[in-house]
C-alpha cells in the first residue's frame, strides 16, 4: 500500500512539472522544398510569464526553419499564445521534428514529438528530356565591357600620370635652372646677370618695391657670400654690417652706405616703406659701383700664383657655391 501511494504521488508531480502540450501540422507528409507549418499553443491569463525556446535556422540536420513567429489570439473567451514555425527539409526519408521545453510560471511544458515524411520529387524523364550539364562558355569582352570593369582603376592610372608629367616637367626646370647658375664662372659675373635681369623685370615701374628690394637685397648678400666665402644670407643685418666693415678691401664709406641700405631694404619689406625715384636710383647706382669695387680679381691658369704680378694684389678665394 506505501508503495501505491508513493507511484500514485511521482505521476501526479511529473504531470504538475512537466505536462505535455500536443503541436500541430497542417500535414505530415511534404515534397523536397514545399513548406510545412508547425504550430504549438498555450493557453494564458493575465499575470502569466511564459518563455518559449529560443530557435535557429534548423531543427536537426534533416529540418530547416523557413520562418517563425509568435502571436496571441482570443477564442471563444480564452486567451493563447501561438508559435508558429514553417518548416521543410531538402532530403527524402522519415524525421522527427523533436519536442520542445516551455516555462509557464516557471513551469516546464514539453511538447510531443512529431514525425514528418519527406518525398522526393518524380521527373517524368519520357516527357522532359535530361541533358549534360554544359561545360562553362566563355564571354568575349568589349572595350566597353573592360571600361566597366576597370574603370576606377583606369582614372587612378591617369592621375599618376598626370602627377608624374607635372612632377617631371618641374625636375627638368629646377635642372635647367641649376645648369644656368652654373654657367657663371665668377660671383661677379653670376651678380651682373642678376642685376641685369632684376631691372628687366620693371619692379619698379609697377609699383612693386618689396618685391624689388627683397631680390636686390639677396643679390648682394648672396654676392658678399661667395666673394667673401660665409653665410651673408643666413645672418642679421648688423652682423653682415660688422663683418663686412672687417675687410680691408670694404671703404669705410661703402660700409656706411650698405648699412643704410639694407636699413632702406628692412623699411620696405617689413615696414611698407616706398621711396621716391631719386632714393631707388641711388641704392641701384650704390650697388653697381659696390659690385665693382669688390670684384675679385681673375684666377690665373697657373694655381702657384697668389697674387696679380703687374699689381701686387691678392686673389679672393670665393665659394663657387
Amino acid at each position: 500500500m506505501k508503495n501505491l501511494l508513493l507511484l500514485v504521488s511521482f505521476f501526479i508531480l511529473n504531470f504538475s512539472f512537466a505536462q505535455e502540450i500536443m503541436p500541430k501540422l497542417d500535414r505530415t507528409t511534404i515534397k523536397v522544398g514545399e513548406p510545412i507549418q508547425y504550430e504549438i499553443k498555450i493557453d494564458f491569463k493575465k499575470g502569466d510569464k511564459i518563455v518559449f525556446p529560443t530557435i535557429s535556422d534548423s531543427l536537426n540536420y534533416h529540418i530547416e526553419v523557413l520562418d517563425q513567429k509568435i502571436d496571441t489570439v482570443k477564442t471563444e473567451g480564452k486567451s493563447e499564445i501561438v508559435q508558429q514555425l514553417e518548416l521543410t527539409g531538402f532530403e527524402a526519408g522519415k524525421f522527427t521534428i523533436p519536442s520542445f521545453i516551455i516555462q509557464k510560471n516557471d513551469k516546464d511544458l514539453t511538447t510531443k514529438q512529431l514525425e514528418i515524411e519527406i518525398q522526393d520529387v518524380e521527373v517524368d524523364t519520357t516527357k522532359n528530356a535530361i541533358f549534360p550539364i554544359k561545360p562553362v562558355m566563355e564571354e568575349e569582352y568589349s572595350i566597353r565591357d573592360y571600361w566597366n570593369k576597370y574603370w576606377l582603376y583606369g582614372i587612378i592610372a591617369f592621375i599618376f600620370f598626370i602627377i608624374a608629367a607635372v612632377l617631371l616637367i618641374l625636375y627638368i626646370r629646377a635642372k635647367s635652372k641649376l645648369s644656368g647658375d652654373k654657367l657663371y664662372k665668377t660671383p661677379y659675373d653670376e651678380a651682373k646677370a642678376s642685376l641685369k635681369a632684376l631691372d628687366a623685370k620693371k619692379y619698379l615701374k609697377r609699383g612693386e618695391q618689396k618685391e624689388y628690394y627683397t631680390q636686390l637685397s639677396f643679390i648682394v648678400r648672396r654676392y658678399l657670400g661667395r666673394v667673401y666665402n660665409f653665410s651673408a644670407l643666413e645672418i642679421l643685418s648688423d652682423d653682415l654690417v660688422k663683418y663686412i666693415a672687417t675687410k680691408q678691401d670694404v671703404l669705410p664709406d661703402d660700409v656706411q652706405k650698405f648699412k643704410q641700405f639694407l636699413f632702406d631694404a628692412d623699411l620696405v619689406k617689413f615696414a611698407k616703406q616706398e621711396f621716391d625715384d631719386s632714393t631707388n636710383n641711388m641704392n641701384r647706382n650704390w650697388v653697381d659701383e659696390f659690385v665693382e669695387r669688390i670684384k675679385p680679381i681673375e684666377i690665373p691658369e697657373n694655381e702657384d700664383l697668389n697674387k696679380d704680378q703687374v699689381t701686387g694684389e691678392k686673389y679672393k678665394q670665393f665659394n663657387n657655391n
